[in-house]
């Protein structure tokens, strides 16, 4: 498929065998022209990696830089970056380009590829469509690319890995209908899943490793490495929502870290 066979707006189905042409740099005329006017949703990744390289809390980075939302399809909370003025331009764009550009959103990434997502009885299933837009002059320009070429060059594999854990319970949850996510518990699930610093203090400065057998090693790899800990955070959120058995519970009581209170 080349930049000429089409310039409607429909997606195309982009299998492992088709080939596209895209390049995006400062020599096409419209290069920051996708960085307005669009609405990025931000993944718990998304978050970690932006905040590490602004050198921000979780708390301060979702304060200045983004919009809690509600998910249609499962009632769950979605951050959304937050852009600015009449134009709607990322805060994060400059005549230059990107400013964050090592650490941009997934979005931003797999672009011009767009990923739709569903939930069916062998779990997460995606689909990944080619869009070919008029607004931009990335497509008349060289490069030939299949979908993994692509992945691999714009480092989409950890937030593949990851945002798919995210989706599941997200996906999960939509499709578990008449069972809503109570009120308290959407605010417990915003934290644990966008804020690790909050959520770091949740696990290690409370009773919770009385009340769930975490092993002792995964212990020491989540106080050094915020992507372990957002591994486990998953997994936490997972059991709470009562997906499935990620963890192993020592008590049957309830504790600071584990209120029946907070449960959905």
């Amino acid at each position: 498929m080349s930049a000429t066979d089409s310039l409607e707006l429909e997606p195309v189905t982009l299998t492992p065998e088709m080939h596209f042409s895209f390049r995006c740099h400062p020599g096409v005329s419209c290069f920051n022209a996708c960085c307005s006017q669009t609405t990025i949703i931000l993944s718990p990744y998304d978050v970690l990696r932006l905040k590490q390289r602004l050198h921000l809390t979780a708390a301060e980075f979702l304060e200045r830089f983004t919009v809690r939302v509600e998910d249609d399809f499962s009632g769950l909370p979605l951050v959304v970056l937050a852009f600015q003025g009449e134009e709607r331009l990322c805060p994060f764009a400059s005549p230059a380009g990107c400013q964050v550009y090592e650490d941009r959103p997934a979005t931003c990434r797999f672009y011009p590829v767009g990923v739709a997502s569903r939930w069916d009885e062998a779990g997460l299933a995606e689909t990944y469509v080619y869009i070919q837009e008029e607004l931009c002059l990335g497509f008349g320009e060289a490069g030939d690319w299949t979908l993994a070429t692509w992945i691999a060059d714009q480092g989409l594999e950890p937030y593949l890995d990851l945002d798919r854990q995210w989706k599941a319970i997200m996906l999960q949850i939509g499709a578990r209908s008449g069972k809503p996510v109570s009120a308290r518990f959407k605010d417990h699930y915003f934290q644990a899943a966008y804020d690790l610093d909050w959520f770091r203090t949740y696990v290690f400065g409370t009773d919770f490793f009385k009340v769930f057998q975490v092993e002792p090693e995964l212990q020491t790899r989540m106080q050094a490495d915020e992507v372990e800990l957002l591994r486990f955070a998953f997994r936490y959120l997972t059991y709470m929502l009562r997906l499935g058995p990620t963890l192993t519970v020592r008590v049957q009581r309830p504790c600071a870290a584990c209120s029946q209170e907070e449960t959905p």
